[in-house]
């Protein structure tokens, strides 16, 4: 019983890193409406300035992380600007769209290779800092991870319900063409989604290269994480967004505990495609069907 309920603890951790990338990735799609393959760019983009800003100029881990989730958000920025946007302008579809995304995912996969090899980055040095709860041995940062998902999540929460940007970015998910009609600005709502679902993910890549380490060819993976969380979480439902990422994180865990963790990536797969078949509005879903089919 310990041991499945040390298990347990690492997976609201992980559950954690899932729940931040899912919510950025869910505020992205339920707005602009593409698969934003980008996503796991923007999470290692984060992960790879932090480290280099440590280990390269001394710098503080606050001061490196807080330039690494302002990179992530600029690179978020720059991905609408110079990808989505021109390709909206020429009415390019769904499929366009995320082959572009996909494209861009490899680029800068190969990039991060070339220019920094496939070694695993980690930001810690040494063991995480742990404290004892009985037998179970939890680690500090991990209780800093789930802390800092149900803060930010609260944030978001009020940010989307109480703020001006957030009714017109509410407005703009919700009817495009009606929001248009009453003078709402989309691309500079597009912008703003992109600076928010970004941070989130940077925030994310953080804590997963402090954590495990980062290699680049984990992005398009993490991308593909993040969107299974959104769908078991239910399309349109950013808190279910953030509950199927956590769920994910436990179900990933439990699995390598009863298994091994070589069936953690397949067992990710097998539950969104059992989300789809018997359950294709997720948790907490409320939108249509046709918007999962589009997702998809």
């Amino acid at each position: 019983m310990e041991t499945l309920a040390q298990f347990l603890v690492n997976g609201f951790a992980l559950g954690g890193v899932y729940a931040l990338l899912s919510l950025g990735f869910g505020v992205i799609y339920n707005t602009v409406r593409i698969f934003h393959v980008l996503h796991g760019a923007v999470f290692i983009t984060a992960g790879y300035i932090t480290w280099v800003f440590v280990e390269h100029t001394g710098l503080p881990l606050y001061a490196a992380g807080i330039i690494g989730v302002a990179g992530a958000t600029g690179a978020g920025m720059l991905i609408e600007l110079g990808v989505y946007r021109p390709l909206r302008k020429k009415a390019a579809g769904f499929l366009t769209a995320f082959l572009a995304s996909l494209a861009g995912m490899f680029f800068i996969e190969g990039f991060l290779v070339a220019v920094s090899s496939t070694d695993l980055k980690v930001l810690k040095q040494g063991p995480l800092s742990v404290f004892h709860l009985g037998d179970v041995v939890i680690a500090y940062f991990h209780i800093i991870i789930i802390v800092v998902v149900v803060l930010l999540f609260t944030a978001v929460t009020l940010f989307l319900r109480s703020t001006q940007w957030g009714r017109m970015i509410r407005a703009v998910a919700s009817n495009p063409e009606l929001a248009l009609s009453v003078g709402i600005n989309s691309n500079q709502v597009f912008l703003m989604v992109f600076a928010l679902g970004s941070s989130l993910a940077g925030i994310a890549g953080i804590f997963r290269a402090y954590d495990v380490g980062l290699e680049p060819v984990v992005g398009l993976q993490l991308a593909i994480i993040a969107s299974i969380g959104v769908i078991i979480g239910g399309i349109g439902s950013l808190p279910g967004a953030a509950l199927g990422g956590l769920t994910l994180g436990l179900a990933q865990t439990l699995v390598a505990f009863l298994l091994s963790g070589q069936w953690s990536q397949p067992v990710a797969i097998i539950i969104m495609l059992a989300f789809i078949v018997f359950r294709p509005y997720g948790l907490l879903g409320t939108r249509e069907h046709k918007e999962l089919r589009r997702l998809l």
